[in-house]
This record gives C-alpha cells, structure tokens and sequence, in this order.
C-alpha cells in the first residue's frame, strides 16, 4: 500500500512528463504541419505552372497562388489530428507551422513580385 505522499509525488512526475512530451509534439507537429505546407504548394504550383522552363518568379507566383489551396487543407489536417486527445498538442502544432510557413511564402512572392 503506497502513501498519500508517494502517489502525490508520482502524479505530479506523470504530469512533468505529460508537459514535457506535449512540447515535444507541438514542436514535432509544427515542423511536420511547415514541411507539408511548403511541399503542397510547391508540388501544386508545379501543376499549376506546367512547364519546366518557367522563370523563378513565375514559379513562386504559382507557388503563392497555390497557398490558397494547401494551407486550407494542411489546417484541416491539423484540426483532425487535434481532435485525437493525446496529440492534441501535435494537431495545433500542424496548424501553427502551416500559418507560419503560409506567412513566409507570400512574404517571398511580395518581396520578390
């Protein structure tokens, strides 16, 4: 039988851990949400463009364009993951490196335009 002391200690260590790992998804889950932002437009961009000897310009245009499209969908992936209770934290990270990656984007396409 443990003592009132014993389980007070092993639950604020539980909770430690759980705010150490919840930091650690949100910060895995903004990378993952920057990545697939920045490889969906790119790739949707590509598309759009369609040729191969476009200029860079052209292509970041169609890239900044392309945004209208990916970061609607990278959001939603992050609203779905953030559903889930125990990456919850991971969800809103997804969310975050999408709005993060969608402001650097369109800030390449206006100082560049």
């Amino acid at each position: 039988m443990t003592s009132y002391k014993t389980d007070r200690a092993r639950a604020a260590a539980q909770a430690a851990d759980s705010a150490v790992y919840g930091r650690r998804r949100f910060g895995a889950g903004f990378f993952l949400g920057l990545v697939i932002l920045v490889i969906l437009a790119f790739v949707l961009g590509f598309v759009l463009v369609g040729g191969l000897g476009e200029t860079l310009r052209v292509r970041l245009g169609a890239t900044a364009l392309s945004l209208l499209v990916a970061t609607p969908l990278t959001f939603v992936l992050g609203f779905f993951v953030g559903m889930f209770g125990r990456v919850r934290r991971m969800g809103m990270g997804i969310v975050v490196g999408a709005l993060v990656g969608t402001i650097v984007l369109a800030g390449l396409f206006l100082l560049l335009r």
